[in-house]
């Protein structure tokens, strides 16, 4: 599915560069048409490189942060081209207007290192977000959980964001860290998961971190030999499983909705009624079952770039924050950036969560 998807991109892309180069080519000739010509296969190469199975393999941090960043120029420059010329055909068309080459140009390349430069910027800082959920039963002390989602490691997550992630994370008490899907991806060097696996096994709370996969572990054909490594540093997997954790409260892990999985009336059957009840589920939906105290969730990123995050909240209408009914439900925007490694309009966020008491 994903071969297609790419394979669809690639085609698109082609057929996008082509209708623009012929555009230009009617407009202007010789050398600043080469220029362009040979600026814009430079560019589509990186960009069909960057969605290569030889992209995810590249392990130099350096270099592939350089080959992200071209090619999001590259997608940006295309999609503003392409709304662009669509204006001037408009205006031509209605005799309002004739924008020339020039004025078409020079609006791309500022619009273009504007948006990248804000995308940037917006996706570097990394917040602490946090909510306090009340649960449906008397709890003798309040219940401290952090939330991870979408890290997409290698792509989302490089090893300066991981350092400071677990930063923060070392800074905070807490009972568990949840971790809601899509840690890694068809994107995630081997080097990188070893790198987070690492961080780990060295933090202060290695063994309260509790992990179900979302839609891009999925992807991976690496996801066997990554799930051993991470079970290797202590890190409890769930995949449609429930952990008692200190006799306090229970942790359900369910499967991506892609995958057969169990109804979650059946994993609460081992549940006492006198303990919280914690679901990690990667998709933001509310199941039939409301006997749960907490579902956190993520997938959505928020929408990442706007005007996406209109269509993203078309799609899941719980797509960001917290919801009440029927049970409380956190969605987090995600630690990480997917495709593009900028946000617009959205942050990234690890989530605080206190659960209290009745």
């Amino acid at each position: 599915m994903m071969g297609v998807f790419l394979a669809g991109m690639g085609v698109l892309v082609c057929i996008v560069s082509y209708l623009q180069l012929r555009w230009i080519h009617q407009q202007v000739q010789g050398f600043f048409y080469r220029c362009l010509q040979v600026l814009l296969v430079i560019g589509d190469g990186i960009l069909f490189y960057r969605f290569s199975n030889q992209f995810y393999r590249l392990q130099q941090e350096s270099l592939r942060a350089l080959l992200l960043l071209i090619s999001t120029i590259v997608l940006v420059w295309l999609i503003l081209f392409a709304l662009m010329q669509g204006i001037a055909f408009l205006l031509d068309k209605r005799r309002a207007y004739k924008l020339s080459l020039r004025y078409i140009l020079g609006g791309c390349i500022l619009f273009t290192a504007l948006f990248v430069y804000i995308g940037y910027r917006q996706a570097a800082p990394l917040v602490l977000r946090s909510y306090s959920v009340t649960a449906k039963m008397n709890i003798a002390k309040d219940l401290q959980f952090y939330l991870l989602s979408d890290l997409h490691l290698g792509s989302g997550v490089d090893k300066h964001r991981m350092d400071q992630m677990f930063a923060m994370l070392e800074k905070q008490p807490m009972d568990a860290l949840l971790v809601a899907g899509d840690l890694f991806d068809e994107a995630t060097p081997t080097s990188d998961l070893q790198q987070f696996c690492m961080k780990c096994r060295n933090a202060s709370f290695h063994d309260k971190i509790y992990y179900s996969p979302g839609n891009h572990e999925l992807l991976s054909k690496n996801r066997k030999a990554y799930e051993t490594l991470l079970k290797q540093s202590g890190i409890h997997i769930l995949k449609d499983e429930t952990a008692l954790v200190d006799h306090r409260f229970y942790v359900i892990g369910r499967k991506d909705k892609k995958e057969k999985r169990m109804e979650l009336a059946t994993l609460m059957k081992s549940c006492q009624a006198d303990k919280p009840i914690i679901v990690i589920d990667h998709r933001p939906c509310f199941d039939d079952v409301h006997a749960i105290d907490l579902q956190v969730s993520g997938h959505t990123h928020q929408g990442q770039i706007f005007p996406n995050t209109l269509f993203t909240k078309l799609a899941y209408p719980y797509d960001y924050g917290a919801y009440q009914q029927p049970y409380p439900m956190i969605v987090s925007s995600g630690a990480g950036t997917w495709g593009m490694p900028i946000r617009i309009g959205t942050t990234s966020e690890i989530v605080k969560i206190t659960l209290k008491g009745q």
